[in-house]
């Protein structure tokens, strides 16, 4: 970059250090931003990781100015860490948890009950599984697998559209498009792939429950990965574009100083102009590196497989990782994994569909108190396959060492504190690309923004009803609605004295839903 000689600052050396490892820059123009705050990811005294500036607080160096001092770098926010799993026998035994004999006791008693199943179907029926729920399982089973592929395959498109956005940023830098028509493809992109999705899903009427309820999940949970990788990769691109506008304003300027004399009335004006040109451009180019990551250098397909691949749903250019892969720690979780879903089957096969068969006759309560049990039962294990087995499986093979899934979700006392708790890699992406974004970018307020998430989770989780049912019902959507006038009546300052009876209200709620709505969307069918 051309620097104004004796009436700017000089030039810096063509290169900047992040994370203590020098970067040569492909483009001279970036030397003038050289000493300027960096970002680094370092480890804290509690072993996780943190994204800061380094050092911190530290002025630019040379610089006096009042932007300097007043205007310290941003830090990206950065909520991942090094944690592990709660459920872990290793943080078990390291931590010294006095409930760890509860884990063991948890694994052998699902062996006793398992093994109890078996031999009781043996003896009644002759045969030890029932194969009506497996009948389920593997109708049309190719043609799920061929649109599974399809699906995921289809997932690489926005990495192509991001090339195009950042291969097309002359056109955002020079005005001839406005920046904010990405935002536009984007959701018209997102929109279209997510209802292509769900329209082929719902039309498949050999698919069995259990399959059109996966294939809807999976394509709800892509959505979401989508979402954040293009959302978080277009923001770096705006400030991608606001460096390169600052640094052709600073070659502007540059070249209009050389011209004038040393005596020049404009030349205070033009240096003061230059030098905050330049301080708001150390500032931004700051927020486009995450240790050792750089924006657009992580926009490639090997990048967006490693993340499909990592257990969230929300984009950073990179995450903490662990230093190796533990072989054992894998056969561990995939034979939890293997003996949860046995346990599940035969809690579905035994448990559920004859309940479910004989509706017509039961009364109301009568199936709600045969289905009590093994709903809870069935809500537990799912939750313990999910989060603690799969979850934990995909992270160990990725390296992914922000094991915090989920954190203590049976003490809740309010449902706003189980949203938080009970499935973290959603929250995190509600927090993000739903709540703060709804204040941030379309300047609604926190409880405009709460009803907004509420509204928004609630939708989608009614979707997979519809899909499945192939009616509208909105039992479901109602129901988690109904958690927004409960979470304020919870935050009456006399009930907060009894945390105790929030704990048994909120788990009665957990008792009394899941068999409540299989028995609203099931009674059309079976009765």
């Amino acid at each position: 970059m051309p620097t104004p000689t004796k009436k700017a600052a000089k030039a810096d050396p063509p290169s900047v250090t992040v994370s203590g490892t020098p970067l040569k820059l492909k483009d001279p123009a970036v030397s003038a931003l050289a000493d300027g705050p960096r970002l680094e990811t370092a480890t804290d005294e509690h072993g996780g990781y943190v994204t800061r500036v380094s050092p911190p607080g530290t002025p630019v160096a040379g610089r006096t100015t009042e932007a300097a001092t007043k205007r310290p770098g941003r830090v990206r926010a950065n909520s991942f860490k090094a944690r592990a799993s709660l459920f872990d026998w290793e943080t078990l035994e390291e931590t010294k948890n006095p409930m760890r004999g509860f884990f063991t006791l948890f694994w052998m008693t699902m062996s006793a009950y398992l093994t109890a199943i078996l031999y009781y179907n043996w003896k009644n029926s002759g045969v030890l599984i029932g194969g009506n729920l497996f009948m389920h399982l593997f109708t049309q089973g190719s043609e799920l697998l061929y649109s599974e592929i399809v699906l995921i395959l289809s997932l690489f498109a926005v990495v192509l559209i991001e090339k195009f956005f950042i291969a097309a940023e002359t056109a955002f830098i020079k005005g001839w498009v406005p920046p904010r028509i990405i935002l536009l493809i984007q959701h018209i992109y997102q929109t279209t792939w997510f209802a292509v999705c769900i329209g082929w899903v719902y039309t498949r009427d050999g698919w069995s429950w259990t399959q059109s309820g996966a294939f809807t999940l999976h394509s709800i949970a892509m959505l979401m990965k989508q979402h954040s990788y293009m959302s978080y990769n277009n923001e770096m691109l705006f400030k991608h574009t606001r460096v390169q506008k600052y640094k052709a304003r600073m070659d502007q300027l540059a070249g209009e100083m050389k011209k004038l004399s040393d005596d020049a009335p404009e030349l205070t004006q033009y240096n003061a102009e230059w030098e905050l040109c330049k301080d708001k451009a150390k500032h931004t180019q700051v927020e486009l590196s995450k240790g050792s990551t750089t924006f657009p250098e992580n926009v490639t397909f090997a990048n967006f497989a490693d993340y499909l691949l990592v257990p969230s749903l929300v984009y950073e250019l990179e995450y903490p990782r662990t230093s190796s892969i533990r072989p054992w720690y894998l056969f561990e979780k995939t034979v939890g994994t293997i003996g949860i879903i046995m346990i599940l089957y035969v809690t579905i096969e035994h448990f559920i569909y004859p309940v479910l068969e004989n509706m017509q006759d039961l009364n109301f309560l009568e199936m709600l108190a045969h289905l009590l049990l093994p709903f809870m039962v069935m809500y537990v294990l799912l939750f313990h396959v999910i989060f603690e087995c799969i979850c934990n499986w995909f992270a160990e093979i990725t390296r992914f060492a922000d094991r915090q899934f989920y954190d203590d979700w049976w003490n809740s006392v309010t449902f706003d504190e189980y949203a938080r708790k009970w499935n973290k890699p959603v929250h995190e992406f509600l927090l993000r690309h739903v709540y703060l974004e709804s204040i941030s970018q379309y300047k609604l307020s926190k409880h405009s923004a709460t009803f907004l998430t509420f509204f928004l989770s609630s939708c989608l989780h009614e979707l997979v009803m519809i899909v499945l049912a192939k009616k509208v019902r909105m039992y479901l959507f109602v129901l988690q609605m109904l958690q927004i006038p409960l979470i304020l009546i919870s935050r009456w300052s006399k009930l907060k004295r009894y945390p105790r009876f929030g704990n048994a209200f909120f788990w009665f709620s957990m008792y009394l839903g899941p068999p409540l709505l299989a028995v609203a969307y099931c009674r059309e069918v079976y009765h």
